[in-house]
């Protein structure tokens, strides 16, 4: 109970922080979504573990980031190291509360279904990695469990050929005890309050994250997916 009335405080503040982001400068915006996003996990007293320093990889250029996908709360992993830009699926902007603090955030959301919205969320991926910064997409298109990994989807990896921009791919683990843990996991026919329940009924989950060597941009797409899916397989399989 607790943990839950923590949660609904700390969502509220997050509100509170998005009134104030349209007169801030973007600097001070990453400020706030990473220490929003570390509070957020020590609420859940999920402890994060980084095998690099990702500010200093990302200040010296932009990457199109490639990650496996596990929970909604990856996002908020992610952002812990340092905050990001994302591209993720249209039903997170429906979403209560969390949606507004994932918009504010720079997020982009993708219509996978229409073939159009996909063109056009390419078009605003390429502008975002030449004139502003690094930005995270899921490949897999959806979420697993954590013990597997899908096939990467290569539509929005054309978007490092074109701008020439080198992917840089990152493997997000949960553990429990040092073992694999599924409590996070969001996927499936699993409801987001589940998920929620799920992750409040653990203490001490390890937020895993590992950075591995970046991917230079090549001129066929399906080769950069293969070659960033082969890097995060062997982490996590």
């Amino acid at each position: 109970m607790f943990k839950i009335i923590l949660i609904l405080i700390h969502l509220f503040i997050g509100t509170v922080c998005i009134i104030i982001f349209p007169v801030i400068n973007r600097k001070s915006k990453k400020f706030i979504i990473r220490w929003w996003s570390l509070l957020l996990l020590k609420i859940f007293k999920i402890n994060l573990v980084v095998n690099n320093d990702l500010k200093k990889i990302l200040c010296k250029k932009n990457y199109l980031i490639v990650s496996n996908h596990i929970s909604w709360i990856d996002i908020f992993v992610i952002n812990s190291a340092y905050p990001v830009a994302f591209v993720a699926k249209q039903s997170i902007s429906k979403w209560p509360i969390l949606s507004w603090l994932v918009k504010a955030a720079e997020t982009i959301f993708i219509d996978r279904k229409r073939m159009t919205k996909i063109k056009k969320t390419s078009k605003e991926v390429e502008n975002f990695l030449q004139h502003k910064g690094s930005i995270c997409i899921f490949p897999e298109g959806t979420s697993t469990d954590g013990s597997q990994l899908l096939n990467f989807k290569s539509t929005l990896l054309q978007t490092t050929i074109k701008k020439n921009i080198s992917v840089l791919p990152i493997a997000i683990q949960y553990l429990h005890k040092q073992k694999f843990c599924s409590a996070p996991a969001y996927y499936a026919d699993l409801s987001l309050l589940d998920s929620i329940r799920n992750l409040i009924k653990f203490d001490n989950i390890e937020a895993k994250l590992t950075i591995l060597p970046e991917i230079k941009s090549i001129s066929d797409r399906k080769v950069l997916a293969n070659q960033a899916y082969i890097k995060i397989s062997k982490v996590i399989i």
